[in-house]
C-alpha cells in the first residue's frame, strides 16, 4: 500500500525538557585575552591561567557563557559529573584554518601549529567544557554550520530521554558578524565572539523555568528543504530568550518556532502572577490570580494568525 501523503493525519509526538539556567555572552575579539585568562568563577577549583591558552575564540566565549549561566542560576554547588555536553559551533576555527593553509603552502607541515586540530575541531568546545566542569558523561559536537542550534537541542533531548542523564549543557557559539579574515587569520575589527549556554534538565514542577517542547508531526506546512529554512540559529534563539525573560506582570508566554516538515519547537515560561493575603499567623498565602494573562508568538517558516 502507498502511505498517505496527508500530513494532517500523522500522529503528533513530542518530547520536552526545561532550562535550569541560560546565559548569553558577547565579547569583542579585542577583549578576548582577558576572558581567555579568566573565563569567570566556575565550579570547584579555579582553572589554570593557561587552560584556554590555545583555545579557539568560540570556545572561550562558550565556556564563559556556561560560567555566566551557572552564576546567574546559583548552580555553583551543583555536581555536574554525570551530565552531558553538546556543543554546536558555527564554522569553528575557519579564520585560523585559512591562515594555516597559507602557511602550509609556503612552509610545509612545520608551518602549521600542532594545536590547530585539538582546539579548533567540532568536538573541541564540548571537550573543553567537559574538562572545566569535570563532567564524565557524553560530550560531542554537532552541526558545525547554520543548522547547528536545532541539532544540538535535538541531541540534548535525546540524551535526556534515552540515556536518562540528569542534565545536558547545550553550548552554541559563533562569530558575529562573520566576515572573511585577513591573511594572518585575524577577523575584521568589531567582530564579536558569541556564546549561548543552556542547562537542560528533565521537566519538573519548577513553573518559573523556561520549558522547551519539540513537537513532531500533526498538521504541517509545506515541507522545507532543510532546517536552515526556518531561520533558527544562535542569534534567533538569543532573541527568543530575551522575549521570555522580558519583565511581565504575570501569566504564560509561549513562543512557537516553526521548523521544517511540520515540526516545531515551543518555548514557554510561566511567571507567578499571584494574590497575597495574610493568614493572620505570620504566614503568607499566595494563590494564583484568575486574571493571569497568556501570550503567544509564532516565528519561523510560516506565519499563522
Amino acid at each position: 500500500m502507498k502511505p498517505s501523503e496527508d500530513q494532517s493525519l500523522a500522529r503528533s509526538r513530542s518530547v520536552g525538557c526545561e532550562a535550569a539556567a541560560d546565559a548569553v555572552l558577547r565579547v569583542n575579539l579585542e577583549s578576548l585575552p582577558e576572558l581567555r585568562r579568566n573565563p569567570g568563577p566556575g565550579v570547584g577549583e579555579p582553572l589554570p591561567a593557561s587552560f584556554l591558552k590555545h583555545a579557539d575564540e568560540q570556545t572561550v566565549a562558550g565556556l564563559g557563557a556556561v560560567y555566566r549561566a551557572i552564576r546567574a542560576a546559583e548552580l555553583q554547588a551543583t555536581c555536574f559529573r554525570d551530565w552531558g555536553v553538546v556543543a554546536a559551533p558555527r564554522f569553528l576555527g575557519r579564520p585560523a584554518m585559512a591562515a594555516a593553509l597559507l602557511r602550509f603552502a609556503a612552509e610545509g607541515a612545520w608551518g602549521v601549529s600542532p594545536h590547530l586540530i585539538p582546539h579548533r575541531s567540532l568536538h573541541s568546545i564540548s571537550g573543553t567544557v567537559s574538562q572545566a566542569l569535570k563532567i564524565h558523561g557524553p560530550n560531542f559536537g554537532v552541526g558545525g554550520g547554520p543548522t547547528g542550534a536545532i541539532e544540538a537541542i535535538l541531541s540534548a533531548m535525546a540524551l535526556l530521554e534515552r540515556k536518562r542523564l540528569p542534565g545536558v549543557w547545550v553550548v552554541l557559539t559563533c562569530l558575529d558578524p562573520e566576515l572573511p579574515p585577513d591573511a594572518a587569520g585575524h577577523s575584521a575589527p568589531g567582530t564579536q565572539a558569541v556564546g549561548l549556554a543552556l542547562a537542560l534538565t528533565p521537566a519538573s514542577t519548577h513553573t518559573s523555568r523556561i520549558r522547551l517542547q519539540l513537537v513532531q508531526g500533526g498538521s504541517s506546512p509545506a515541507p522545507q528543504s532543510s532546517a536552515q529554512a526556518s531561520g533558527f540559529d544562535l542569534l534567533r534563539l538569543e532573541s527568543l530568550l530575551q522575549l521570555l525573560h522580558a519583565p511581565r506582570n504575570g501569566g504564560d508566554t509561549t513562543i512557537v518556532q516553526l521548523l521544517d516538515a511540520g515540526n516545531r519547537l515551543e518555548l514557554s515560561r510561566s511567571v507567578d502572577f499571584s494574590e497575597t493575603r495574610s493568614l493572620g499567623n505570620g504566614r503568607i498565602n499566595r494563590s494564583p490570580s484568575i486574571a493571569a494573562r497568556r501570550s503567544a508568538l509564532t516565528v519561523g517558516v510560516e506565519n499563522r494568525t
